[in-house]
């Protein structure tokens, strides 16, 4: 047996039994059959809509049917508007702050074991996306978050780490971008590719927030403020 074979096996072997108690929105299952139909997917929209709720949740019931063989998890290293400093550790304890909201949220729908089972076999991989050039992912399923801090270098730099019968899921909010919204590429790249056969973008509006009602009125007013004050 293959090697690619028994990662697949192993995929398929753990417990995803949560996966079936999750109900989706209508617009979140519309965005779900959009990554099961295409190649790479496009999705944004506001913080609260479930993004990268939908997008995992795409990536583990694909994983489970036994489609692809690893789920690789990745979003530029762009700190919010404060400056960190050094961050101890080898390159996995680094880029871990950055992405434990992937983590907790795979442990929400299939449990902390299998999640950690997963990472533990390398089945789920998270990278920064700085330390992918030259890789190319096979039988995978590719998530970028974040995409609207990354430039359209970076973006080109992610979509083609796709590799054989993989698929590509990006998902940002061009409203929040930590850097300056005139280097943020994600707008650009989606009409660039835009009409691709295989591709798709799909987009979240204001009224689609669930993680909390009051995002609603708190995004409104924060993009009065940005108005008010020439604030980009």
């Amino acid at each position: 047996m293959s090697s690619k074979q028994k990662l697949k096996n192993l995929a398929k072997a753990i417990n995803y039994s949560g996966l079936d108690l999750i109900r989706l929105t209508p617009k979140q299952e519309q965005f779900y059959k959009m990554i099961r139909n295409n190649e790479i997917t496009i999705g944004m929209g506001f913080a609260g809509t479930a993004k990268t709720f939908v997008a995992c949740y795409a990536a583990l019931r694909l994983l489970s049917e036994g489609k692809y063989r690893k789920i690789i998890l990745t979003k530029p290293i762009q700190e919010a508007g404060e400056k960190l400093g050094f961050l101890p550790g080898d390159v996995d304890e680094k880029i871990g702050p950055y992405m434990e909201s992937f983590i907790l949220t795979i442990q929400k729908m299939i449990g902390e074991e299998s999640t950690l089972s997963l990472i533990e076999h390398e089945i789920i991989e998270m990278r920064p996306l700085a330390y992918m050039r030259g890789a190319t992912f096979d039988q995978s399923i590719l998530i970028g978050d974040e995409s609207q801090n990354c430039d359209m270098r970076q973006l080109m730099l992610h979509v083609t780490r796709k590799g054989e019968n993989s698929k590509m899921i990006i998902i940002g909010d061009v409203t929040q971008t930590d850097i300056a919204k005139k280097k943020s590429g994600l707008m650009q790249f989606a009409n660039m590719i835009n009409g691709i056969d295989g591709i798709d973008i799909f987009r979240f509006n204001r009224e689609d927030i669930v993680r909390s009602k009051i995002l609603i009125e708190i995004t409104d007013r924060y993009d009065k403020w940005k108005e008010d004050n020439n604030h980009e």
